[in-house]
């Protein structure tokens, strides 16, 4: 006598597949929402960094044009044909610098330059070996 379902093996095989996918599936998911959420948070501290060094690039760049003094940060002059341009530079978290370049014509200015630059050290890894040369000969 037969019995009525010879493909029960085959089934099982396929669900418990079915169920290791999910688990994988949720593990790699679990494990990209962890890393998404601290780059979030990065993003967000790096945001705040960058804006609370712009809100001090302001009041400093307003004590400029108005002629008073700043303690605060050293700002380099210098004479050109135009008028006399001022520099400084402020720290905007990690390693970046928020750059400012302001030219001052009378009782006018102009922003030639307001911008993050990366002030970090980097040096280039050249130790990679393409191939073992005693291998061949």
């Amino acid at each position: 006598m037969k019995r009525g379902g010879t493909m029960t093996g085959a089934v099982s095989l396929v669900m418990i597949f079915c169920v290791l996918c999910m688990a994988v599936f949720a593990v790699l998911t679990l494990s990209t929402a962890v890393r998404e959420q601290s780059l979030a948070e990065l993003t967000a501290q790096r945001a705040a960094e960058y804006y609370e060094a712009d809100l001090q690039a302001t009041s400093i760049a307003a004590a400029v044009i108005a002629g008073e003094p700043v303690e605060t940060t050293e700002v380099s002059y210098s004479f050109v044909p135009e008028g006399i341009e001022a520099s400084y530079t402020v720290p905007a978290g990690g390693d970046l610098l928020l750059e400012v370049r302001l030219l001052l014509t009378g009782s006018t200015y102009e922003i030639l330059t307001w911008r993050t630059v990366y002030a970090g050290d980097w040096t280039p890894d050249t130790s990679m070996n393409l191939f073992d040369v005693d291998v061949f000969f």
